[in-house]
Order: structure tokens, then sequence, then C-alpha cells
């Protein structure tokens, strides 16, 4: 698998790349994979509404610190590219069997939920 090395919500981690599929990306999923690289802001700037979607299951907890809730793990790059989509893969506290997903489709936050909805 490959990866790439990326900061999210202000820490820099490195993120595994999983294609569906297979181990090669198609061209459709490289070309969604490096456009999301290309505007990556997008990606720091969902911390705030992922931070609403984890404070409905929080019980008032401070949401301030967004890792103790969700932790990015992995990029998945779904099959089926009619849209450019990439969905940000991370273990989530409070549901810890379906984690929680961000799914990006041309570059724009599209939707937070459980891994199921992309998978």
């Amino acid at each position: 698998m490959s990866s790439i090395t990326k900061e999210v919500w202000g820490r820099r981690l490195k993120l595994e790349i999983y294609p569906e599929g297979g181990k090669s990306q198609s061209d459709a999923q490289s070309l969604a994979l490096e456009r999301l690289c290309s505007a990556w802001d997008v990606v720091n700037k969902s911390a705030s509404k992922l931070k609403k979607y984890c404070a409905k299951d929080s019980d008032g907890e401070d949401m301030e610190d967004v890792f103790l809730y969700a932790t990015p793990r992995y990029l998945y790059l779904p099959k089926t590219q009619r849209k450019r989509t990439v969905a940000l893969m991370c273990d989530y506290r409070f549901d810890q069997e379906h984690g929680i997903a961000l799914v990006f489709e041309n570059e724009t936050l599209r939707e937070i939920g459980p891994q199921d909805i992309i998978l």
C-alpha cells in the first residue's frame, strides 16, 4: 500500500491509501486523490463540522481537541468515480465498530457519518 504524510487538523500524520478493488489505483482514483491533496485545506477546514458531528454523541463534552474523538487512519478511494471521491476514514470513540468517514467529493466535504456511507 502507498501512503502520504499530511497535516490533518493541526497534526502531521502518515495516512495509508486504500483503493477499492485492489492494490493499484485506477486513473480516476489517482486523479481524485491528486486533486484532494492539491486542495488539502478543505480537509483541515472540516474539523469544525466534525466537532459538531461528534458533539451530538458526546453528552456535552468539550470538543476542542477533535483527536480525543476521531483519529484519522487512512484514505479510501472508491472504485466508482463519477465524481472525484475520497474518504478520510477515522476511528471514532463513540462508535468503535463502524468508525467515522469524512467523504470529500470534487474537493468539497459532502458528508460525515459511519464508514458504511462509503464502503
